[in-house]
């Protein structure tokens, strides 16, 4: 007899028969198999294909069983593959299901290949079209055509996020097909988020198309109507920046603060002169100097681009795998492009060339829109720059905007204006901005200064990006860097190399007196005083914050002030990432260090990474542990501190005479625990007992070598 997956290939049972032939008829017995006892049904369950597993479902719960191991199966033998965040898979149905529809959609899966999810009776497509919550459309938009209304009616029930990944050109058809289902699933259905990731030669029509209709436009179509649309009401709506007052061929606005109107990005930031006509965009997206003496280099990407060395992948994903549809952090920094010079010749046009048409799409009805956009790794050209502007200045409902690496350079003025045409509306809810990019031409902290004085409100605030032609500004006068009291709960600021503008960020820091989480990286001070100022700003007026981190900064000439920060603080999570805390006749500072963390049992994170702690500095830390210490600390990183085995086993034996301890937790990667591997594995071992280690296999001879030519 066949080999079946129930049987192992011997001999069926008499009860095997039987389930063979009520699973051959569940057309019929259906309503019979649900009311069957809990024990029976228990021993039917891993027979019956996924259409009839995932409909008995209410009735497998009523009788007190599970099928997530099933499912679980399933995965595993359909998909082959380890799913992302392999632990917290909550729901083993929803999460095949999902998997299932997208490699279906693709054409990746083979319904007849397995008799389990093969049935004449049920579409594939519909019947797991249900439990997508996450919809991904990648490369030539495979599958889009297929989507029947039918289809399109159960997405716009289940999909919340929609995701475009690795996206390229398509037929006309395809792009007519894509425009439904983002009108299905935006306009009436539940999607609150649509990112569009890693596309280095975007499509204008294409990303116009899903940028317009995200934010709640849409054109009829007469071939095609939406039956949907009759049922709710339908308004022409002008948005407010084309009101009296706001002239839509002028790109300048006029910011809370006194900015005038003007056609430079100093009236913009209300800070010091500075002539835009320098640096102006080309239609192709370039940045092109107004002189040869002038001239920057910029990251730009074309469709001749060259990616470097390291990084050679191909710019459409293999799609040979079924779980391929799944986007990883990995996906988002795949291409990295040369740098290249602007020709000279090349025309620029004028600052009046620069200004947006503020009016909705010609024809179209305003429906409902997203409430979160991530634009990611998609370069946007001068019009693209424009169509997403005439968008934002009345995308009322966003509360997310996140864009990161889109080669804005000097196009984000023309952002800044929408933003502050979108903040005058009252219903305007945007409460998280984050900016990354490769160059830009504000410097940073000015930036910062004119975002939280639009919004005022603003929850979250995140900056990252290189400064380009940072020598034609100026500093501030005196008293320009003041500005009321914000909202803000969030900070995040990673700094070009360029020194930081202190004035700036301890205005910032004073204003934001509600922030709960902070992380500066990247930061180079003029001098130590300026980061001390800045530390002593933190303990005294930011007493809310809760998470503080520091990334790649010198902060060994600071030792007083940030034990008196340790001594003044209700901090939760603390980081200092190679910051050179202990590089300097350390011996007092870690000594108070310690003393200052035992007294503070608010701290629940402490992370130490690369900071030179040898075995010393570690064996002081297990003082933290010890039974006159008040520390909470459950969670310790000592990453990248040239640790050896005999320091790790001296620490483990300190931890194991402290008793029980409130560790759960420790971070020792990147070591050099492969000096001595016996010694190491010992350490280890004895660690085991107190608390989860998290470790690696490490060569450290090269990475030492590295690390000491850099001390």
């Amino acid at each position: 007899m066949e080999k079946s997956p129930e049987d192992g290939g011997g001999s069926p049972t008499l009860f095997q028969l039987c389930a063979r032939a009520v699973t051959a008829n569940m057309e019929r017995l259906e309503e019979d198999v649900w009311g069957l006892p809990a024990v029976i049904l228990q021993g039917l369950l891993p027979l019956l294909n996924i259409y009839y597993l995932e409909r008995i479902e209410p009735a497998a719960v009523r009788k007190g069983l599970s099928t997530q191991s099933i499912w679980c199966k399933l995965w595993n033998d359909i998909m082959k593959s380890k799913p992302s965040r392999f632990g917290t898979v909550t729901c083993w149905r929803k999460k095949f299901l999902e998997a299932f529809f997208h490699n279906v959609l693709r054409g990746i899966l083979d319904v007849s290949s397995d008799r389990r999810l093969n049935d004449e009776r049920f579409s594939p497509l519909v019947h797991s079209s249900r439990h997508v919550s996450e919809l991904t459309i990648c490369n030539k938009q495979q599958g889009v055509t297929e989507m029947t209304p039918t289809v399109l009616e159960c997405l716009a029930q289940s999909v919340e996020t929609l995701k475009f990944l690795h996206l390229r050109s398509s037929d006309p058809a395809t792009q007519r097909s894509l425009s439904q289902l983002l009108h299905h699933l935006i306009h009436h259905g539940r999607v609150n988020k649509v990112s569009v990731l890693s596309w280095p030669c975007p499509d204008h029509q294409l990303l116009e198309l899903i940028l317009t209709i995200s934010a709640g436009y849409w054109r009829p179509d007469t071939d095609s109507p939406c039956n949907l649309c009759s049922d709710i009401p339908r308004s022409h709506q002008t948005p407010p920046d084309t009101k009296a007052g706001n002239d839509p061929d002028n790109t300048a606005c006029s910011l809370p603060g006194g900015a005038e109107q003007g056609g430079s990005l100093s009236a913009l930031l209300s800070l010091q002169p500075l002539n835009i006509s320098q640096n102006v965009v080309s239609s192709s997206g370039q940045t092109t100097p107004r002189s040869p003496s002038a001239r920057k280099r910029t990251t730009r990407s074309t469709p001749h681009t060259k990616l470097s060395s390291t990084s050679r992948k191909e710019l459409v994903p293999d799609t040979g795998g079924p779980s391929r549809h799944s986007s990883e952090p990995a996906d988002l920094y795949d291409f990295i492009f040369s740098v290249s010079e602007v020709e000279e010749g090349e025309s620029a046009p004028s600052t009046e060339q620069t200004s947006m048409d503020t009016s909705p799409p010609s024809g179209a009805i305003h429906f409902r829109s997203v409430r979160a956009l991530n634009l990611h790794n998609v370069p946007l050209t001068l019009s693209s720059c424009r169509t997403l502007c005439r968008l934002l200045r009345s995308w009322t409902s966003l509360q997310r905007l996140t864009m990161a690496y889109n080669d804005l350079g000097a196009n984000i003025s023309l952002v800044l204006n929408a933003l502050s045409i979108l903040s005058r509306d009252p219903g305007c809810r945007l409460s998280v901005f984050s900016l990354s990019d490769f160059t830009t031409y504000v410097p940073m902290l000015e930036l910062a200064h004119t975002v939280l004085r639009i919004f005022p409100h603003l929850q979250l605030l995140s900056l990252s990006y290189d400064l380009e032609s940072h020598s034609e500004w100026e500093r501030p006068k005196a008293g320009a860097t003041q500005f009321p009291e914000n909202h803000l709960q969030q900070l995040e600021l990673r700094f070009p190399q360029d020194p930081v503008q202190v004035e700036h960020l301890v205005s910032i820091l004073k204003a934001s007196s509600s922030l709960v989480e902070l992380s500066l990286d990247n930061a180079t001070f003029p001098s130590q005083d300026d980061l001390r100022r800045v530390l002593r700003v933190i303990a005294g007026s930011n007493v809310a914050l809760r998470r503080l981190s520091f990334h790649d900064m010198k902060m060994s000439d600071a030792h007083s002030e940030i034990v008196h920060l340790l001594n003044h603080s209700r901090l939760e999570e603390i980081k200092f990432s190679f910051c050179r805390l202990f590089e300097k006749e350390s011996g007092d500072f870690l000594s108070e260090f310690v003393s200052a963390v035992k007294r503070n049992p608010s701290v629940k994170i402490l992370k130490l990474c690369g900071n030179r702690l040898g075995n010393d500095g570690l064996c002081a830390l297990a003082d933290l542990f010890c039974s006159d210490s008040s520390s909470g600390i459950h969670y310790l990183d000592v990453s990248s501190n040239c640790i050896k085995p005999d320091g790790l086993l001296q620490f483990a034996k300190k931890l194991e005479g402290c008793g029980k301890i409130k560790l759960r937790q420790l971070s020792i990667s990147q070591n050099l625990l492969d000096r001595d591997p016996v010694l190491a594995h010992e350490a280890l071992q004895s660690l085991e007992g107190v608390c989860c280690v998290v470790s690696d296999s490490w060569d450290s001879s090269q990475a030492f070598a590295d690390h000491v030519s850099v001390m």
